[in-house]
């Protein structure tokens, strides 16, 4: 009897390698385009959200008649923020209902005079993460959703704050537009650095004799044209396009005065002039206004490749370039010049 013996045949090494080389060459292929679908989905979130503060802005303003002030800063220096104002509007209700618009959220609070209990619980809740403020598509660590703030005694002027100001907040990657000045002043208007800030939110200073108002009638440009809210995302770092800047330049001082928080008052001024291209300011401002940094007061910022969600006045939620010509973009943050922007490509 014959017994027959089958041998099965075994991948050669070539073979072997071939087949590895294709599977390499088709994760090469599909991994693109899995980032950019799951970036896809987290700008729909970070669009999402930028909604759901538009519908609790308009809220507000029915109650109210107004759309809240940027920021507020009293003759007592109780110094409150837009996002605390609408916490209730954004079904935050716990949150709103034991924070105290009365007492401002700085450590040394107490030291000039306000109850020390209300002071401390107010800390606390502006600590507190709020998924709303969050745009999913910056990658941070779990103890980068908080960051130390400060503003230096004097920093406003003589007693304004008269002393180191602190706090400790959860991050907000959006924030309020409230006017341009410096180069981007000048290209609004000309040559003319203007007046006032014109942005859609203004703010309440107890020493300006002029009182804002923020209603949306006083959005003459049209509430479809006006740019209400933008990202300023990737606090508590400082960006310079896609560079951080260790926490240790300049003794973190930058990194303080950021207005990183949702629920600190800095999270209220900016007040826009550009930088240069490689994001550090200009002597007066400079012709980038997006994604050149993240500094307040110089840039709208994103982690969207080339673009910034912007929530405009009526409540609509726009996508634009970061290569937008500066008097477009200028005239989209000024609310009373009459003049229309052509942003769309």
């Amino acid at each position: 009897m014959h017994v027959q013996v089958h041998r099965r045949r075994a991948f050669t090494l070539v073979e072997l390698l071939v087949v590895i080389a294709i599977i390499g060459i088709l994760i090469g292929l599909l991994m693109p385009a899995v980032q950019m679908a799951r970036e896809a989905a987290r700008k729909i979130q970070c669009t999402n959200n930028l909604k759901q503060i538009g519908v609790a802005m308009h809220n507000y303003h029915d109650k109210y008649q107004s759309f809240p002030y940027a920021w507020m800063l009293d003759r007592n220096l109780n110094a409150q923020n837009w996002a605390t104002r609408i916490l209730y509007e954004l079904e935050y209700t716990e949150i709103f209902n034991r924070y105290s618009s009365e007492v401002p959220a700085f450590r040394e609070a107490a030291s000039i005079g306000f109850n020390p209990v209300l002071v401390q619980r107010n800390l606390q809740l502006i600590d507190k993460r709020l998924n709303v403020f969050i745009c999913p598509s910056v990658s941070r660590l779990e103890d980068e959703y908080h960051y130390e703030g400060k503003i230096p005694a004097n920093a406003g002027g003589p007693g304004l704050p008269p002393l180191d100001v602190t706090w400790r907040g959860a991050i907000s990657d959006y924030c309020v537009s409230t006017g341009v000045r410096g180069l981007y002043a000048r290209i609004a208007y000309n040559g003319n650095p203007g007046g006032s800030r014109h942005g859609a939110l203004q703010p309440y200073f107890f020493l300006d004799p002029y009182v804002p108002r923020n209603r949306a009638t006083d959005i003459k440009d049209g509430t479809s044209n006006t740019i209400m809210i933008g990202e300023r995302a990737g606090s508590p770092h400082i960006y310079r396009y896609t560079e951080r800047i260790p926490m240790s330049y300049l003794g973190g001082i930058l990194h303080g005065l950021n207005g990183g928080g949702w629920g600190d008052f800095l999270n209220g001024e900016h007040w826009l002039s550009g930088s240069l291209q490689d994001g550090n300011p200009g002597p007066d401002g400079g012709p980038c206004a997006m994604n050149c940094t993240n500094l307040r007061g110089l840039n709208f910022f994103s982690f969207h490749p080339g673009r910034v969600l912007y929530l405009m006045c009526d409540g609509s939620v726009q996508d634009m370039s970061e290569s937008i010509d500066a008097g477009s973009f200028a005239a989209a943050i000024t609310r009373v010049k009459g003049d229309k922007f052509q942003w769309r490509d």
